[in-house]
């Protein structure tokens, strides 16, 4: 793991465990013993290394902690990496493309290039046709649009 903030989190969740592990006086092998994990798990997990989460959920049920309670850390609440404004553009598409869906648009046969268009006229953006017929194509999946091939061209109607 690369990631600062996640290796702190992780070694505070693990300080944690531990002070709960020795505050009712038990021994890493305990837990292991309890957990069907080794003590080198055990140990790890309090270092703050990686584990899977059914093993930190394990640990917290041998020491009768609630998850939450281990979690109950202060935490900065932001992504680790920020959203790229194209992945942006693309998570903002669907629901785009799903109130043109709501519209009379697609009342008439329409290519991902109309669609394209339509997006441009009301959102003043441009997708590729690609990315827009990707939606399309699973909104035909869904049952919201029906779809019929015309030579190399996709159209799309209600």
């Amino acid at each position: 793991m690369e990631n600062v903030k996640l290796k702190k989190l992780l070694a505070t969740i693990g300080k944690t465990i531990k002070q709960h592990r020795l505050q009712q006086e038990l021994q890493p092998e305990d837990i292991a013993e309890m957990t069907n994990l080794t003590a080198v798990t055990i140990r790890n997990i309090e270092a703050g290394e990686e584990t899977y989460l059914s093993n930190f959920l394990a640990v917290c049920l041998a020491l009768k902690m609630a998850p939450k309670d281990i979690l109950d850390i202060e935490i900065k609440l932001e992504p680790l990496y920020k959203l790229s404004q194209p992945r942006k553009e693309k998570s903002r598409l669907t629901p785009r493309i799903n109130k043109i869906l709501g519209s009379d648009f697609f009342t008439q046969e329409r290519t991902a290039k109309d669609v394209v268009r339509e997006l441009g006229a009301i959102y003043k953006i441009s997708p590729s046709t690609a990315e827009v017929s990707v939606i399309l194509k699973r909104k035909v999946k869904e049952g919201k649009l029906n779809i019929e091939k015309q030579g190399r061209l996709n159209i799309y109607k209600k």
